[in-house]
C-alpha cells in the first residue's frame, strides 16, 4: 500500500477516504508523510519546510496534494487542507467577481450578469456578488430586477452609500420620483461628501420642481467638484426655471467653457445655451452654438428641432426644411416635429405636405388641437 503514495495521488486517496472512513483520511495522511520525508532523507522538520515552499505560487489541488504528503500531524493536516481549500475557494470566487467586473467596465452587460448570475448559483450568501449583480442589472435598464437584486443583496449585508444612490436611480428609471428622491437622500445622508449623489438629487428634484432645492444641490455638487460640467450645465436648466435668465445664461456659458479642452465634450450645455438664445430672439448667437452640438450629436432630433426653428425665425425655410425633415425622420413619433414641418411647408407653398403633417399630428395626438 505504501508504494502508492506520492505527491500527486494523495490528494485524492485523501479526499476520497475522508468522505467515506475519517480514521483511514487521518492514517492515509500520516503514513504519506512519514514514507516521503524519511525516502527524502530529511528530519521531518526539514521535508514540512521543503513542501510549503513547493507550494507557494501554487493553488488548489496541487498545494492540498503536496500539503497532505508533507504532514505527520493529523491536526495540522486537517488545518492545512481545509486552509488550502477555503484559500482555492476564495480565490475562484474573486476570479469570478473580477470576470464581471471587467465586463462592466468594457460595457458587455449582457455577459456581466451570465457571470453573476452563475457566481450566485455558487455562492448564495456572497454578499459582494449580489451587489454587483444589482448594479449589473440597473446598467441593463433592467430597474425593477435590479431592486429585487438589491433587496436580496440587503439581508446578507447592509447597503453602502454607493449602492443606495443606485436604488435612487432604478427608481428614475420606473418615474418613481418619489421613493428616488427618499433613497437619494438616505446615500447622501451616509456620504455627503459624494458630488455625483448630490448631482442626481438636484436631477430628480428639478424633475418634481423642487427648484430652488435642485439649485442648492447642483450648487452642492460643483463646490465638491468644479469641474463637474454636467452640474454647471443643469444649473442653467434650475436658473431657467426660476426665471434667473442672465444666471442661467452665465451658467451654460461656463458650462460651455469648461469642457472646451475636453476630448469628449457634451452637446447639452451647447442645446440649452443655443435653445435659450432662440428664446430671446438672439439667433445670430445661438446658431453656431447649435451646429456645434449638431457636430458633436448628429442624430439628436432636440438639436434638429432647434435648427429648424432657428432658420425658419431668420426666413431660410429650405434649410428650415431639409433639418426638420431629418429631425422627424429620427423621431417620426414626435408630434411636434411634425407640426413644425407642416408649418414650414405651409409657409412654402406645399399645401399638400403640409395637410399631410398636420393629419400625422392629430393620429399622433388623437385629437385636433396644436401640439406644445
Amino acid at each position: 500500500m505504501e508504494a502508492e503514495y506520492n505527491s500527486d495521488n494523495s490528494f485524492t486517496y485523501t479526499r476520497y477516504a475522508w468522505g467515506k472512513d475519517r480514521y483511514l483520511a487521518k492514517y492515509l495522511l500520516s503514513r504519506a508523510g512519514k514514507m516521503l520525508y524519511q525516502s527524502a532523507g530529511m528530519s521531518y522538520p526539514a521535508w514540512l519546510r521543503a513542501a510549503l515552499t513547493a507550494c507557494r505560487g501554487r493553488s488548489g489541488e496541487g498545494s492540498i496534494s503536496i500539503l497532505c504528503c508533507a504532514v505527520r500531524d493529523t491536526a495540522l493536516a486537517i488545518l492545512l487542507v481545509t486552509s488550502s481549500i477555503a484559500a482555492c475557494h476564495a480565490q475562484t470566487a474573486e476570479a469570478g467577481l473580477a470576470a464581471a467586473r471587467a465586463d462592466l467596465d468594457q460595457g458587455r452587460y449582457t455577459d456581466a450578469e451570465s457571470v453573476l448570475r452563475d457566481y450566485r448559483a455558487h455562492n448564495p450568501a456572497d454578499a459582494s456578488g449580489c451587489y454587483l449583480l444589482a448594479y449589473t442589472l440597473f446598467r441593463e435598464n433592467k430597474p425593477a430586477d435590479s431592486l429585487k437584486a438589491y433587496t436580496e443583496a440587503a439581508t446578507l449585508r447592509t447597503p453602502g452609500a454607493k449602492d443606495l444612490k443606485t436604488i435612487a436611480l432604478d427608481y428614475v428609471l420606473l418615474n418613481d420620483y418619489k421613493d428616488a428622491d427618499h433613497w437619494i437622500r438616505y446615500a447622501l445622508s451616509l456620504d455627503g461628501n459624494d458630488p455625483e449623489a448630490w448631482y442626481e438629487a438636484g436631477r430628480i428634484e428639478y424633475t418634481l420642481n423642487r427648484f430652488q432645492d435642485a439649485l442648492e444641490s447642483f450648487e452642492q455638487a460643483l463646490r465638491l467638484n468644479p469641474a463637474l460640467v454636467k452640474a454647471e450645465n443643469n444649473l442653467g436648466l434650475t436658473l431657467e426655471g426660476l426665471n434667473r435668465t442672465d444666471e442661467a445664461l452665465a451658467a451654460y456659458r461656463k458650462a460651455v467653457a469648461m469642457q472646451n479642452s475636453s476630448e469628449d465634450p457634451s452637446e447639452q450645455p451647447l442645446l440649452n445655451l443655443g435653445t435659450l438664445l432662440v428664446q430671446l430672439n438672439r439667433l445670430d448667437e445661438a446658431l453656431p452654438l447649435l451646429l456645434r452640438a449638431h457636430q458633436i450629436a448628429p442624430h439628436d432630433w432636440k438639436i434638429l428641432a432647434q435648427l429648424g426653428r432657428l432658420y425658419g425665425e431668420k426666413g431660410d425655410l429650405d434649410a428650415a426644411r431639409q433639418t426638420l425633415e431629418q429631425a422627424v425622420a429620427i423621431e417620426p413619433k414626435k408630434a411636434s416635429l411634425h407640426f413644425q414641418l407642416g408649418q414650414i411647408y405651409k409657409k412654402s407653398g406645399d399645401a399638400e405636405k403640409a395637410n399631410r403633417e398636420f393629419a400625422t399630428v392629430r393620429d399622433l395626438l388623437g385629437t385636433s388641437s396644436s401640439p406644445q
